[in-house]
């Protein structure tokens, strides 16, 4: 399987920035993700304004690659957090170390882009090619892509704040205090006295939890972690294939959930669980065998069996295991 760069949203935008450059960027991308794919990228390196790497060519000795992009100014991130800290959405995400997906709309808001724009990004390479980039570079910005999926945080990294810096600025944002120091001295903050702790009161909420706003979005790519890990150990890629659609069918549901849609026979003549007794049945168990149901029923267990056949091709229902040891799984 062809290694694939870009499966998360910050990683397509980074590759996205990148072709949106002009046509030399976009010349010379698909020679880029050749050498990338080919493992050519070594030692990647990301620090504030700048990523340096190592990649394999024609000669003994790797070339060797620079790309700048301007930090942002501690006023600059002081704009960012103030911004991000006033969506609690956009908190919440970070602190969770998520990267949200229209974040950057809240940067544009203060004239600011975590992506390259014209004339932002510079690179250079010490290949003998004349042409600036080079396929060098185009490799490294593709490598660079892989790199911000797995940690998004390394994006706001180059831009001059990595991640434990960006998170204490966000809490003391939120709970109005100021960010820790960096030396290792002692916390300013005492805590709380062991005597003014009350269990009975330890979980109370300090104010009217109704009014906090809450903007849930739907899933978009649930799927993206499987696949950046790849086949499971044990399966192929038809497995891998099946355990992604069993994640995305699930996260659907708990959007339908979280929504407050069922999406259960709601005016669409379908039969929702109460009107379904074997899904009714395996859905309140979670995994169960046919026999399991066709007991707990009191039917049949070759009725049981063709109505659970019915359910996995519909995609209500995944199944498990082979002959008798197949167990059948609802959400």
């Amino acid at each position: 399987m062809a290694t694939r760069f870009g499966l998360t949203w910050w990683g397509r935008r980074w590759i996205g920035s990148l072709e949106a450059l002009g046509s030399v960027y976009a010349n010379r991308l698909p020679r880029g993700r050749t050498y990338a794919r080919r493992g050519a990228v070594r030692r990647l390196e990301i620090g504030p304004g700048h990523v340096t790497a190592r990649v394999d060519g024609s000669r003994a000795v790797p070339y060797r690659v620079t790309l700048r992009l301007p930090a942002f100014t501690d006023e600059q991130w002081d704009a960012i957090v103030a911004a991000l800290s006033g969506q609690l959405r956009h908190a919440a995400a970070l602190l969770d170390g998520r990267m949200p997906d229209d974040v950057d709309d809240t940067l544009a808001a203060c004239g600011l882009s975590l992506f390259p724009h014209a004339g932002d990004l510079t690179t250079s390479c010490s290949c003998p090619d004349h042409a600036n980039p080079c396929k060098h570079v185009a490799a490294v910005h593709y490598v660079l892509a892989q790199t911000f999926d797995d940690d998004p945080f390394l994006l706001p990294a180059l831009r001059g704040r990595d991640r434990t810096a960006l998170l204490a600025a966000l809490r003391a944002a939120r709970t109005g205090g100021v960010p820790p120091p960096d030396d290792d001295g002692p916390a300013a903050d005492a805590g709380i006295a062991l005597a003014d702790l009350h269990a009975a009161r330890l979980y109370d909420a300090r104010g009217d939890l109704a009014l906090i706003a809450v903007h849930p979005t739907p899933p978009t790519d649930s799927g993206a972690p499987l696949r950046r890990l790849g086949p499971p150990p044990l399966g192929d890629e038809t497995t891998s294939a099946a355990l992604i659609a069993a994640v995305e069918r699930a996260a659907e549901r708990a959007w339908q959930l979280a929504a407050g849609d069922d999406g259960e026979g709601a005016g669409d003549g379908g039969a929702g669980p109460n009107d379904d007794p074997v899904l009714g049945e395996l859905r309140r168990r979670g995994s169960a065998t046919s026999r399991d149901l066709a007991d707990a029923l009191g039917r049949p267990p070759d009725q049981v069996r063709a109505r659970l056949r019915s359910l996995v091709a519909e995609g209500a229902v995944d199944r498990t295991g082979h002959a008798r040891s197949t167990r059948y799984h609802a959400w």
